[in-house]
């Protein structure tokens, strides 16, 4: 088991759904017909509609106290048009540092069981916001050793955060409080209790730290048009069909920043010391006991994007007990349109609550990462971490990664370009056809040297077979007199799980049915030698190539063979 795998069991322990185990038997008082549009204030707003043709919607009470509008379907929801909006979406941490490693830490440093009866025996609970009495506590006291140690997190590396006064410290655990309490509530419910819930038209901005649900309790979701726009921290926006999503259209937008600031989803719960932050960004959830289909052979699509957040996915009903049949895994069908992943001010990645396979038949994945991740340590570039199958299409993968157990390349493309990696820490990768052109930072398989004062979570391969295909490299000239470097001037294949305290003894198969293409237009007339081109860890693993393969230019010309040893040899005339 590697990091990555920590990865998911983190993020889904974040990830459980409010909405998964919804039912119909939602309060049937107070309904009304839903009137051509309106204005709503603070307060529960219930409406019954079978189709929504227009209308101007605004909620005009945000977060604490909030308008909750719910817009319900008895036999199925149509929605052909009408804008959903929030007049004034409130900032209830507007002055408050968010950042990691500048944010005050609220988390009290003595935990609750370090005394008494039970301070023998490990913890049973975690570690506990401070309350206001203990703040004003500390600076009533002033002892600024004390009150800097008391409110610098682990992130920090010593350094306090700035202003360090009770005031400070108060609004931040006030705006973590009000974020909570505001997560909880809702914004938008529109819900169809049986048939299918269909979006045709209509714009649904979704900008508030209340939660939104969009849900086909015992129906498909299916989406054809229209565009939704889910941002502000705080709450999920969920999408849930119950016997499959259907997103054959339009726009789904999910964004963890608005403006260029990165929004708070809350202060983290999970009570450890070495979390004691902000969590930040915006989640997109997917709940479905059936599969996802994201467009169709033929049409355009629709373009789905999440930034600076997660994709949730998630059964409807409750898993099974023991011995009791499962469901079929879901899958994701991508046949056109398409995804998008972006990370600028935190990972973007997936969290996972079934097995859950991608099948990309046609369309575009991208994933990609601002630089500005890449160079921090202690962040993650964004991922799309689930096995995948591309059988055609695009991935596209700019400072991103695609972690998946046994994926495999059957045809398509694949671009990587920055720091970039397609790899599988469990089972094996298998490239038997399509086309992958690699930068020369980039890497078929783990990122060779990859590590913790990289990443948090290093990169790892497992096996990998390669048996078709073409693998096009591009190479940048090193200055005179060095060598050509595999991960500086020219990518890489790499099998190994770059720990050395680790036996996990992988095996890299590269056969007769490759093609590898490598442009040198940057290099002078010569030979040269690539040491490692393909590799695996060194005294942990098995490279198997049979016989050498020829290495070609983009004309076709052969200049050159990859050795059994995984070394690659050129001759340019």
């Amino acid at each position: 088991m590697t990091h990555h795998v920590s990865v998911l069991a983190l993020s889904l322990a974040l990830a459980a759904s409010p909405h998964a185990a919804a039912s119909p038997a939602d309060d049937d008082t107070n309904v009304a017909p839903l009137p051509d549009g309106g204005r709503f204030g603070a307060g529960v707003h219930r409406f019954s509609a079978s189709v929504i043709d227009g209308g101007d919607f605004v909620r005009t009470a945000d977060g604490i106290e909030p308008a909750s509008v719910e817009i319900r379907g008895r036999d199925g929801l149509v929605i052909d048009g009408g804008t959903f909006r929030t007049a004034h979406p409130v900032d209830l941490t507007r002055g408050v540092e968010l950042g990691r490693g500048k944010s005050i830490s609220l988390y009290n440093k003595t935990h609750p069981e370090a005394s008494g009866a039970g301070a023998s025996r490990a913890p049973r609970a975690g570690y506990q916001l401070y309350t206001a009495a203990q703040v004003s506590e500390f600076f009533a006291n002033g002892d600024a050793e004390r009150i800097r140690s008391a409110f610098t997190s682990a992130d920090a590396n010593d350094v306090p955060p700035e202003p360090l006064t009770e005031m400070a410290v108060l609004a931040a655990l006030g705006a973590a409080s009000s974020v909570m309490r505001a997560r909880d509530q809702s914004a938008w419910k529109l819900t169809a209790d049986s048939g299918d819930l269909v979006v045709n038209d209509g714009v649904l901005d979704f900008n508030s730290l209340n939660q939104n649900l969009i849900a086909a309790r015992d129906g498909k979701l299916v989406w054809n048009g229209g565009d939704l726009s889910s941002r502000g921290g705080g709450g999920e926006t969920t999408l849930q069909g119950t016997r499959g999503i259907e997103l054959l259209g339009g726009s789904i937008s999910s964004a963890g920043a608005v403006n260029g600031t990165v929004s708070p989803i809350y202060y983290d719960p999970r009570q450890r010391l070495d979390r004691d932050r902000w969590t930040l960004g915006k989640y997109l959830a997917l709940v479905t006991d059936g599969d996802i289909d994201i467009g169709s052979a033929g049409t355009p699509g629709p373009a789905i994007r999440v930034s600076d957040g997660m994709v949730q996915i998630m059964r409807a009903s409750k898993p099974p007990g023991d011995g009791a049949t499962r469901p079929p895994a879901p899958s994701v069908n991508l046949r056109s349109g398409s995804i998008s992943l972006h990370g600028e001010h935190r990972s973007t990645l997936l969290a996972l609550g079934a097995d859950v396979t991608t099948v990309i038949g046609g369309g575009t994945l991208s994933v990609s990462s601002s630089q500005s991740l890449i160079d921090t340590p202690t962040e993650s570039p964004s991922m799309w971490n689930m096995q995948t199958v591309l059988e055609d299409g695009t991935i596209n993968l700019d400072n991103g990664q695609l972690i998946g157990a046994d994926s495999a390349i059957k045809g398509g493309v694949v671009n990587l370009t920055g720091l970039s990696a397609i790899y599988s820490p469990m089972g094996a990768l298998t490239i038997s056809g399509g086309a992958i052109n690699v930068d020369p930072q980039s890497f078929i398989g783990a990122i060779k040297g990859d590590s913790k004062a990289r990443s948090p979570y290093p990169t790892a391969q497992q096996d990998m077979v390669i048996d078709g295909g073409t693998l096009n490299f591009r190479i940048v000239a090193p200055e005179p007199g060095e060598p050509l470097v595999v991960g500086t001037h020219i990518g890489g294949i790499f099998a190994g799980d770059n720990n050395p305290a680790k036996k996990s003894e992988p095996t890299l198969t590269i056969g007769k049915g490759t093609r590898i293409i490598v442009d040198t237009g940057n290099l002078l007339a010569g030979s040269y030698r690539i040491a490692d081109f393909a590799s695996v860890d060194d005294g942990d693993g098995t490279l198997a190539i049979a016989a050498a393969v020829p290495v070609h230019d983009p004309t076709g010309a052969v200049i050159g063979s990859l050795a059994t040893d995984g070394s690659l040899a050129l001759q340019l005339n």
